[in-house]
């Protein structure tokens, strides 16, 4: 909205900024249209003299009707006024029916107060005033009468005004004045209040416990001015009362009085005022006097005897120079006390008069207002900058801060733009108020509402224009004779067809207009997001454009567009640095480039150059190109042309890295070294989280930028950690193939911690591995790492080792579980494997109870060639076979198991088989166990297998028994497979059984026993046959005791 002045060489421009402080909501008005009888010359020439010679009979000279001049003038004024105390601290502003009291302590951003007033069918006609000690605000409608406000909108007395005709203006108030009283501790002001007629009533007001106003003396300007005053200001130091109306016309005056202007002295006593005149001017006046006055009838006004006058004065700050807005548009700055003319400017002679505000070209609303464009050209307000710069608003809007030597506008080659016919203020602390109203039409629906359903439409234009252009010379005529008839009689036969009224929404603004330096309207521009004319500041005054492309690259997203139009325009390093090191991007893409964006100024061309201090704290790119003057896109290269310069470039490298000493770096150059460093380290953390989320494409969607913002600068040890607790086996997987020089170390220990409840089969990848080489000796087969990248010149060795780089501390990995610092090792030996293994799958059994996941890691490890894992695979599977399937006790612990004998295993085992199942679980249990007894010690099967029979056999020959009758020799698949065992366990039962009920079990076993000749013989069957031939002589001698009843 604001725009500043650029001109350089000129001291007298002001740098300025505009200012809403406060924008009203807006409010609903309906304009009732003229019937333009008062401009009909047919109607003026019946009724004029008529109308003239009914003023002269019943109203005195003082309130006859006021010069057409004030009237039109007055009516372009806004309905809303604004007045500022005399020290600029309080501010007054008149609406409808309220005036607003605001401080300039939170720059009238506020009410502090609020007095209620009437509504004024006559808004323009009103005026304010505050007094000298700004504890008092006088306010007057436009009837003349004359209400006072404290400070908090309390109202403490009415004034009444003297009784006039309706629509009559001649009593309302030209002049409110405040004047400060000494003669009496009683009274705390006085109060001139000054009508339009003449007339001036002088009130003593008192405020406090005895609030009251009492008339002090009065005056009639009427005798120096026959038609009224139309203005008037006092000027405190010269104790006069500045007078301005019509002009007289008399030659022989001074320049002033013909003007209209006239100064007077107060006085003490009667006649409390006398003019400040001339010998010259006191002679012509006597002479003038005189008992009659004629009045001049005239039938015909003719245009060019409508008399020039005062419209608005204002006293320069110094009260030296007193501006005056005549009429006619004419402009004028009288010295003071003298009133001598010190320049003057009829409306044609001030520069830019004649101009419109542009924006009316581009709205059809207001388009129509450019057609009668004179009405807009004349002044409407005027008040002062300082002692020699004048405030000058037009009717068009237009305001400008011109000297009063030349009028050449302080505040550029253009004026600044507000609504139509604005009120200002003077300046104070180097800006000024100014109150604008915004008038546009309603919407249709709203203008529909506000119509009365019988209102009459004829006549209505549907346009701006207030009266339809008739079609015919017949026709214009009889309208006004109508027009006529009405204006004299008002009788409703001639009344003029009714015209719809215009429903309008009206914006009222108070906008300060202040000047300021260019830096603090550089940053207020930045502020408010005007980036193009802060850039246009910065040009001019020449100030830093990094602030510029600095917000407008903190307001907008990481991406290409806005890497090459805000950030590669930005020159100083260490901002650019942080940025591209600190931000995090919202997509995966715009985080790459702006990561090598960054590399590309930390290459070792600016390492170079800021060795030779030739950066300037500049954002160097390679080549020790200025941005200025190559643009960041011109720098993009696609894989062609790189693949072209691949070769020159690292010659060039080569080159200049032999120029670098690293031992004897800088401060800044050791920083960029060490923001090269962090950002190479981004970027790699970026292709890892690339690949984790599953490649490029699949980043896109995936991308996590607040996840990766903990992720890039985290500990790449804590990270592993953090996906092993997750079972993430594929994170995990890129992370020791491109990170393995930060993690392989750490490889079995943050293995150790993936949850125990899983299964090791899901991580099978990442488990140690190992393999005979070619000296046939078994050793670990190492991880196959890989790079995102060529190793950079800043992560040389001879580059690290003079930056100081802390190096995250990995001990946290350790510190729960401190046994697994054994482990720690980039290349463990075989034996390490196989304790890892060890421990990890009885660590597993322990934490989780899941004997199925310990089992499934040994036999991971015995299938990765880890030797050594026998013994615990074989207790494990007996475990996971006690705890599924024989349903033992769960709270037996594996290391409980393993400190348990063979036989007792064994017993653990079939203790809960049911004798219809006993042969099954002797096939799935009891003989694989005993096999992988024999496995680990020879014929410990036998014997093992033996000694648990025997024990069954004391107490029961049932379930031997049935070992025997699933050991037969006809039985296709045998419990006992050997004959020579089968006897020598079954004697064993037998003469082991200590009961006597159990001889038939004793002859059932006997048959289930091979006869002689059946199968192979060896050396110690023939012995057994003879054993069994003997057993059986045995049981019969039982069988005969039994018969007879010996036991």
């Amino acid at each position: 909205m604001a725009e500043e002045s650029l001109i350089e060489g000129e001291d007298e421009n002001i740098l300025y900024d505009l200012l809403v402080i406060n924008e009203w909501p807006p409010e609903t008005d309906t304009q009732l249209r003229s019937n333009k009888e008062d401009n009909s010359l047919v109607a003026k020439a019946v009724t004029g003299p008529f109308r003239l010679v009914l003023h002269y009979l019943f109203h005195s000279p003082s309130s006859s009707s006021l010069p057409p001049g004030l009237v039109r003038l007055s009516n372009k004024q806004i309905n809303w006024q604004h007045v500022l105390s005399s020290n600029g601290k309080l501010l007054a502003v008149v609406q409808d029916q309220c005036v607003e009291i605001r401080s300039v302590r939170d720059d009238f951003g506020s009410v502090i107060g609020k007095c209620q007033v009437p509504k004024d069918p006559n808004p323009q006609w009103r005026r304010m005033t505050w007094s000298s000690d700004c504890t008092l605000l006088a306010y007057a409608d436009s009837t003349g009468t004359v209400r006072l406000f404290d400070l908090m909108g309390g109202e403490l007395f009415v004034i009444p005004p003297v009784v006039s005709f309706p629509g009559d203006f001649s009593c309302a108030v030209a002049g409110l004045i405040f004047l400060e009283y000494t003669a009496s501790a009683q009274w705390s002001a006085e109060l001139l209040v000054i009508t339009y007629s003449g007339g001036l009533k002088s009130y003593l007001v008192s405020v406090g416990t005895n609030q009251n106003f009492q008339e002090n003396h009065t005056f009639n300007f009427s005798t120096h001015y026959p038609n009224g005053i139309t203005a008037a200001v006092y000027h405190p130091s010269h104790r006069l009362l500045l007078v301005g109306g019509c002009e007289s016309g008399d030659d022989s005056a001074s320049k002033a009085s013909r003007c209209g202007l006239t100064a007077w002295r107060a006085l003490s006593g009667s006649p409390h005022y006398k003019q400040v005149t001339s010998y010259e001017d006191d002679v012509r006046l006597n002479q003038k006097k005189g008992f009659f006055k004629i009045p001049s009838f005239r039938f015909f006004p003719r245009p060019g005897d409508e008399k020039d006058g005062v419209f608005r004065m204002s006293l320069s700050p110094d009260g030296s120079l007193l501006a005056v807005i005549h009429f006619s548009g004419r402009l004028s700055v009288w010295d003071i006390p003298s009133l001598k003319q010190r320049a003057a400017w009829k409306q044609d002679q001030q520069p830019g008069f004649e101009e419109i505000n542009p924006e009316w070209k581009t709205s059809l609303e207001r388009r129509k207002k450019i057609k009668d464009k004179e009405q807009y050209y004349p002044l409407v307000d005027v008040n002062w900058w300082s002692d020699g710069v004048l405030i000058l608003a037009r009717c068009s809007g237009s305001v400008t801060v011109s000297s009063v030597r030349t009028l050449r506008n302080l505040l550029g080659k253009s004026c600044e733009w507000f609504e139509p016919s604005p009120r200002v203020t003077a300046a104070h602390d180097g800006g000024f108020l100014s109150l604008e109203c915004e008038v546009r039409q309603a919407h249709k629906r709203l203008r529909l509402e506000s119509n009365l359903a019988g209102e009459d439409e004829e006549g209505d234009d549907g346009g701006d224009s207030d009266s339809d252009e008739e079609s015919s010379a017949k026709a214009r005529y009889f309208s006004y004779i109508k027009q006529g008839l009405y204006y004299v009689t008002e009788m409703e036969r001639f009344a003029p067809p009714r015209k719809r009224p215009r429903t309008v929404v009206k914006n009222y603004r108070l906008v300060s207009l202040r000047s300021t330096t260019p830096e603090e309207l550089y940053q207020r521009k930045i502020d408010n997001e005007e980036y193009g004319e802060a850039l246009s500041l910065a040009q001019a005054y020449n100030l830093d454009s990094d602030l510029v492309y600095q917000r407008q690259w903190r307001k907008s997203t990481v991406s290409i567009a806005s890497i090459q139009d805000y950030l590669s325009k930005i020159r100083k390093r260490s901002w650019v640095l942080h940025e591209c090191v600190e931000r995090v991007p919202e997509n995966v893409d715009a985080a790459k480039e702006l990561l090598q964006y960054g590399l590309k100024g930390t290459d070792i061309e600016a390492l170079i150059a800021i060795g030779n201090n030739e950066d300037g704290g500049r954002f160097i790119m390679p080549g020790d190109v200025d941005l200025d003057e190559q643009p960041y896109e011109d720098m993009l290269s696609d894989d062609e042309e790189l693949e072209r310069k691949k070769e020159w470039e690292s010659r060039r490298r080569r080159e200049l890295l032999a120029k670098v000493d690293f031992s004897r770096l800088t401060l800044e150059q050791k920083e960029l070294c060490r923001s090269r460093l962090k950002l190479l380290s981004y970027l790699d953390r970026l292709a890892t989280y690339e690949e984790i989320l599953g490649g490029p494409h699949a980043a896109e969607q995936k991308y996590d930028a607040e996840f990766f913002k903990k992720f890039r600068s985290q500990d790449i040890v804590l990270s592993a950690r953090n996906y092993a607790r997750e079972s993430n086996v594929q994170a995990l997987d890129i992370l020791f193939t491109y990170h393995g020089a930060e993690l392989l170390q750490h490889r079995l220990a943050i293995l150790y911690n993936f949850p125990e409840t899983t299964s090791p089969h899901e991580y099978t990848i990442l488990l140690p591995e190992a393999c005979v080489d070619e000296r046939d000796e078994l050793g670990l087969i190492p991880w196959e790492e890989q790079r995102h990248r060529d190793m950079d010149w800043c992560e040389a060795e001879e580059c690290r080792a003079v930056l100081d780089q802390n190096l995250f501390d990995d001990g946290f990995l350790y510190e729960e579980t401190p046994e697994l610092l054994r482990f720690r090792t980039a290349t463990p030996s075989i034996e390490l494997l196989t304790d890892w293994y060890r421990s990890r799958a009885e660590d597993i059994e322990s934490c989780s109870r899941q004997v199925d996941c310990a089992l499934s890691l040994v036999r991971l490890g015995k299938e990765r060639e880890i030797p050594g894992l026998e013994l615990l695979c074989d207790d494990l599977i007996t475990m996971e076979t006690l705890v599924y399937e024989a349903s033992c006790d769960l709270n037996l612990t594996l290391k409980e198991f393993q400190q348990l004998k063979d036989i007792d295993k064994l017993r653990l085992l079939m203790r809960n088989s049911r004798p219809e199942r006993y042969v099954k679980d002797a096939f799935q249990w009891m003989l694989p166990f005993l096999h992988r007894c024999e496995g680990q010690r020879a014929g410990a099967a036998r014997s093992l297998f033996a000694e648990y029979l025997i024990s069954l056999a004391q107490r029961d020959l049932a379930l031997p028994l049935i070992i025997c009758q699933h050991s037969k020799p006809d039985c296709q698949q045998k419990i006992i497979g050997d004959p020579d065992e089968l006897m020598e366990v079954a004697l064993e039962c037998i003469y082991s059984c200590e009961r006597d009920d159990q001889l038939s079990l004793c002859y059932d076993i006997l048959e289930c026993l091979p006869q002689r000749g059946y199968g192979p013989e060896t050396d110690a069957t023939a012995a057994l046959h003879d054993r069994v031939d003997k057993l059986e002589k045995h049981l019969s001698v039982v069988e005969i005791l039994e018969k007879h009843g010996l036991q």
